[in-house]
């Protein structure tokens, strides 16, 4: 199957062929013939599979058709954080480029006057994040009157992020007859289902591609044992020096410990920069744009960079921290080896962290290969695993109550008081 097979209007196939993209991915294939035929639905994909143009390919042929410039946006698209948003915005106007389509974003961290004026302009689709969103309603800067497509994106982080009341709130600023499209990375859960239900019409259909707990088969995973952060800064160094590796995203577990990595980094002489949500939108643009153009080779970061940004080519995740739910390590491992590439997904893992690793198996379906490098070995002994930890707990749970029937069964004894004669005496 061909682009040119969904019935794409001549502008948006050379938009396609400028991009180099001439067949659609499953996903692409299962959802957009749905979404033109006018039906809700529920789709889900794993992270790098093309779900953002499974939408933005329908919604923009939506608009062609009917051939006429709108005041207020006719297609609505929620995205869960700035980054998302204007990664979407991008793919939107890569794809727009010889229409006449308008778009634009409503985001945080951007002054208020700038974006009362963009509402006020020609404006076919918007993105927006639901905070900021509500806030244009709120001053009655906000039109979504004519909405004729709702598209929530990343479905599953707007509801672990607690985005659920905003959507509903800006679901019921549009007209009830719209269509809405739910796109997610899993549908994992009560939540997303729940939701679903409450927007999508009762013949909604349902697109799932692949195993969405599962890591890509192009990924090779690997788990390093380590026994401390000097051990797990010489078996980093010695990743990161080795052949083929080109691009690189270290994730830690929090904000604190992202300059720091990067100052240990900077020191194996290996340009790097940091990441993390409290940064200015300007600056988080700025360092992701030197890590496409090649000019930092590596970016210690948060979680901020397990979805939605725009980071192609990324050779190598390291996870010098595991994340605390197992979902997280496979939207991580996610990044690397996209469309269809070769990636590598590598973790150091000291013992505060081993119990993750089970999780992430039994998550993910897969097994954690453990490798060590030589002259790099772990001194440490090897944590137990989670089978061995319970095999050993039942024991021990088995010899308390062993001991316990035992003192049970025992009788109590009352202890004599010995009573003696005193001394002799003689007879005499």
């Amino acid at each position: 199957m061909s682009f040119v097979d969904l019935q794409l209007d001549l502008e948006l196939i050379q938009a396609l062929a400028e991009q180099e993209l001439t067949t659609p991915t499953p996903i692409q294939q299962q959802a957009v013939p749905l979404i033109m035929d006018a039906q809700d639905i529920l789709a889900s994909a794993p992270t790098g599979t093309g779900k953002t143009l499974a939408f933005v390919l329908p919604a923009l042929q939506h608009i062609l058709d009917q051939q006429a410039h709108s005041s207020a946006p006719r297609v609505l698209i929620l995205s869960p954080t700035r980054e998302l948003a204007h990664q979407t915005l991008k793919v939107i106007r890569d794809m727009t480029a010889f229409t006449e389509i308008s778009s634009d974003i409503i985001v945080g961290g951007v002054p208020y006057g700038m974006q009362e004026k963009l509402l006020n302009d020609s404006l076919d689709i918007l993105v927006a994040t639901p905070g900021r969103l509500l806030e244009m309603d709120e001053k009655g800067w906000l039109d979504l009157s004519i909405v004729q497509q709702l598209i929530i994106d990343e479905a599953d982080r707007m509801l672990d992020m607690g985005f659920i009341d905003d959507i509903r709130k800006i679901a019921d600023l549009t007209p009830k007859q719209r269509q809405t499209l739910m796109f997610s990375a899993t549908l994992e859960g009560d939540k997303v289902q729940a939701l679903a239900d409450d927007l999508l019409n009762e013949d909604a259909s349902t697109v799932e591609i692949e195993n969405p707990r599962g890591v890509s088969r192009h990924i090779q995973q690997m788990v390093y044992r380590v026994d401390n952060d000097d051990h797990k800064a010489a078996v980093l160094q010695r990743i990161l020096k080795a052949e083929g590796v080109q691009k690189v995203i270290l994730f830690v577990a929090s904000r604190s410990q992202v300059d720091p990595w990067v100052n240990k980094v900077r020191s194996f002489n290996i340009m790097c920069d940091g990441l993390h949500g409290e940064m200015p939108q300007g600056l988080r643009n700025e360092r992701m744009k030197k890590l496409r153009k090649g000019r930092v080779q590596m970016l210690v970061a948060t979680d901020v960079a397990a979805r939605g940004l725009d980071l192609a080519e990324i050779s190598h995740v390291v996870n010098l921290h595991l994340p605390k739910r197992a979902d997280t390590y496979v939207h991580r491992a996610g990044r690397a080896g996209r469309d269809g590439s070769t990636g590598y997904a590598v973790s150091l893992v000291d013992r505060n962290d081993w119990s993750m690793v089970g999780k992430i198996e039994r998550y993910s379906q897969s097994t954690l290969p453990v490798a060590t490098l030589k002259g790099l070995e772990p001194k440490s002994p090897e944590p137990l695993s989670d089978n061995a930890r319970k095999i050993a707990a039942g024991k021990a749970k088995k010899a308390r109550k062993k001991a316990e029937a035992k003192n049970k069964g025992k009788k109590a004894t009352k202890v004599k008081k010995r009573t003696g004669r005193g001394p002799k005496t003689p007879k005499n």
